[in-house]
């Protein structure tokens, strides 16, 4: 293909993107995390009692517990993209440092991803009871739960923030 004809094609292909802040279709998400490093936040909320507030994730990659998180958007601000992820996948406003506490490199199926951890505390001290998971054996995917040390089923990728959540690691 000549670089002419594939000038042709990307154009095309980012005229079908509305707003890149917004997010991009899934055919174009998926072929930009075959070729370049994703930036995410994660947000490693704890309360008082020193519990983690955890979702339930499903997909194809795995099933388990992990730390909510989002890919910063074209142009976002990362307290934007952090208060974002707290709404959307908490249901809640949170308070996070300045700077993340840590940084992780992931290397998987779906991707390359830079995650930026920040440590985080719910804005009115408590999460939303209703997306709290019910005693049963499996949660549903998003359901949140308040942990303390490592869960028995951490999704597997996230199992890098094992010494964060059983308090081997700590700020430096």
């Amino acid at each position: 293909m000549s670089a002419k004809s594939l000038d042709a094609l990307l154009g095309e292909a980012l005229r079908l993107v509305e707003d890149p802040a917004k997010g991009l279709p899934d055919p174009l998400f998926g072929f930009a995390l075959r070729i370049v490093p994703m930036i995410n936040v994660d947000l490693l909320v704890r309360n008082a009692a020193g519990e983690h507030l955890l979702a339930w994730r499903e997909d194809e990659y795995d099933a388990g517990w992990h730390v909510p998180g989002g890919i910063i958007r074209f142009n976002e601000p990362i307290a934007k993209r952090i208060d974002e992820v707290a709404r959307t996948e908490l249901g809640c406003d949170v308070i996070s440092e300045n700077f993340p506490s840590d940084i992780f490199e992931f290397f998987t199926p779906r991707g390359h991803f830079i995650s930026l951890m920040y440590l985080c505390k719910v804005a009115n001290g408590t999460a939303p009871a209703s997306r709290l998971a019910r005693e049963r054996t499996t949660p549903k995917h998003g359901e949140l739960a308040w942990t303390k040390g490592v869960p028995d089923r951490l999704y597997r990728v996230h199992r890098v923030y094992r010494g964060w959540l059983d308090g081997s690691r700590e700020k430096r």
